[in-house]
């Protein structure tokens, strides 16, 4: 690949398409509550959303986590809801001597409310990250083309987020954006191979989207090969989404997901600038990455885009330093949104000037 493409990565979380109409995951939290005390379909589950919710409070409070301290948003409460419908296939379940009684009343024979409520909620989830209109909302994603197009060399993007945003509003023919399938369709899996350096120039894509986390409009075969489908993912049942929807599972042993971790590994150990948008540094795995970029060169920058004020970005360089358990003189903070940032017409100039001088070589 070429050389000045490993000098900038970038890192996307849910962050970058909340301004394109799609809730970050603790809105998913109010937008649950809401559903759950005005739709009928819901309402069977609000008694057990309850007491899952209190026991995660509950949790952290042992811990001695209170108030905007716990951690708790859809993620946490769907790999809770995970891990409680495993029941006896749980590898603790024979040292639990007794479940609560509420919550086994609550979750229903072989805990079988906990997976539906699960599935409920994913399946909501297919509306919440394609809502009407997103490509226009979210056209300031463009601001990564032109940044290529100025550049001239691909571009590496990392994302965390399930929705489409870069395939539906980035990509075309003329623009081509490297996701491992050939096209849409059944008939093209996806393949690591793709993201090798091409041996032809003109086979090179502009960009190379390596989704972490899965996609929305992914799904398997009955052999176990993953194929992008062009419906978005609205027909793909809950139980068949191939999303990692849960803090505890964002890491599996098996591809696409263990080849994007070591391929984000990589990256960021090679890169210069690692150039973050709304990601807050919630994923234990992929600050240990980050962590692991800086500690192998110290030189190397992380470049935080916060929506934040001017004043703030002090305070924030040490939260994020603290986070990532590295010095804060490798942190930069950008205020701002994602689409303020990539709608700036300087855009090439000011990626560019992320960059540390390279270190003098003596002869």
């Amino acid at each position: 690949m070429n050389s000045k493409s490993k000098d900038i990565v970038f890192l996307v979380g849910a962050g970058a398409s909340a301004e394109a109409n799609i809730p970050v995951s603790a809105e998913m939290i109010t937008k649950i509550e809401n559903l759950l005390e005005t739709r009928p379909d819901w309402a069977p589950f609000l008694s057990l959303y309850n007491h899952v919710k209190s026991a995660i409070y509950y949790s952290a409070g042992l811990r001695g986590q209170f108030n905007d301290k716990v951690s708790y948003n859809i993620e946490v409460l769907a790999n809770t809801l995970y891990e409680l419908a495993r029941n006896e296939q749980h590898p603790i379940y024979p040292f639990v001597g007794t479940w609560n009684n509420r919550f086994t009343a609550l979750a229903g024979p072989n805990f079988g409310q906990v997976e539906k409520f699960r599935e409920l909620i994913l399946n909501q989830l297919k509306d919440w990250v394609q809502p009407e209109k997103f490509k226009k909302a979210a056209d300031y994603y463009n601001g990564f083309r032109r940044l290529q197009q100025a550049l001239q060399f691909p571009l590496k993007i990392f994302s965390l987020n399930y929705d489409l945003c870069f395939e539906r509003v980035v990509g075309d023919e003329e623009f081509r954006v490297e996701t491992g399938f050939g096209r849409e369709g059944e008939e093209n899996s996806w393949e690591w191979r793709r993201f090798d350096e091409p041996i032809v120039e003109s086979d090179r894509p502009e960009v190379y989207l390596y989704k972490l986390h899965g996609s929305i409009n992914w799904k398997r075969d009955t052999a176990g090969n993953l194929f992008a489908v062009d419906h978005a993912g609205s027909n793909i049942p809950a139980s068949e989404m191939q999303v990692i929807f849960g803090r505890e599972f964002k890491l599996e042993a098996g591809d696409p997901y263990l080849f994007y971790a070591f391929e984000f590994r990589r990256s960021t150990l090679e890169a210069r600038a690692v150039v973050v948008i709304g990601y807050g540094f919630g994923d234990d795995h992929i600050n240990k990455m980050l962590s692991q970029a800086v500690r192998h060169d110290g030189n190397k920058r992380i470049v935080v885009v916060a929506n934040i004020e001017e004043a703030k970005t002090k305070d924030k360089a040490s939260e994020v330093a603290t986070k990532l358990a590295v010095d804060a003189s490798c942190i930069t903070i950008v205020p701002g949104t994602a689409k303020s940032f990539l709608d700036r017409a300087d855009l090439d100039l000011v990626v560019d000037s992320f960059l540390p001088e390279a270190p003098k070589v003596e002869f």
